[in-house]
């Protein structure tokens, strides 16, 4: 990345973005104060153009690299976590934010691949959002490539096992509940060594039990 405080001085066009980026931030904060779900979705979208063209401009290859070299004043990994929010409540009344989701979800992911959860604070959410943005478009085989890729690279990360379960049980609005698929893979989490999270893990797949026991619907002889 390039010298940030020479290009500060240097270029009126950095310091003018900076200046969009943080105007539509404002906008944005305000935006989810009022509950104003819409609009607080597309000051994000605005944001994360002006952030792409930061990354260009500054020649970073991820925000991950952009946050860690201050090259704003903004917490931007807690940014993108919550803009994946903000576009998942707007897609509720508007379906469209739901192509945006995918859209940043697959951008983001792709410019931290090769990163860990354990190094990028909210990778592992995003990742997780990512997977069930296709799952909700009938894509299951991509939802458990997806999950199987990072989990290969990263084992021992435990809110991977449980947000791929999550996905087939327990926040699956509109698509039929999988407890069988959701619980063998708690269960294959369970089994990695030095698994993190592993009490997290256990409770979840309690709760999974729990869940699938309420579910059965008696049946009665004529």
């Amino acid at each position: 990345m390039l010298d940030l405080d020479k290009l500060y001085f240097s270029s009126d066009r950095y310091r003018t973005l900076l200046e969009k980026i943080g105007g539509e931030i404002r906008q944005e904060n305000i935006a989810e104060r009022s509950g104003d779900l819409i609009a607080a979705g597309k000051h994000g979208l605005k944001i994360w153009d002006y952030l792409l063209k930061l990354m260009k401009m500054t020649e970073a290859q991820s925000i991950y690299e952009l946050d860690a070299g201050g090259a704003t004043i903004y917490d931007l990994l807690y940014w993108a976590a919550t803009f994946v929010d903000n576009l998942h409540n707007a897609s509720i009344r508007d379906k469209l934010f739901e192509k945006h989701k995918l859209s940043f979800c697959e951008a983001y992911v792709d410019m931290h691949r090769g990163m860990l959860d354990k190094d990028v604070r909210n990778l592992g959410n995003i990742r997780t959002s990512l997977a069930e943005c296709y799952l909700k478009l009938g894509k299951s085989e991509k939802t458990d490539d997806l999950f199987r890729e990072w989990l290969s690279a990263e084992p021992t990360w435990g809110f991977g096992w449980t947000g791929w379960s999550d996905l087939y049980w327990l926040w699956n609005v509109g698509i039929e509940k999988d407890f069988k698929k959701a619980e063998k893979i708690l269960k294959e989490g369970l089994k990695v060594p030095n698994v993190n999270d592993r009490e997290h893990i256990k409770e979840r797949l309690a709760k999974l039990k729990k869940a699938k026991k309420s579910n059965i619907r008696p049946t009665h002889k004529n």
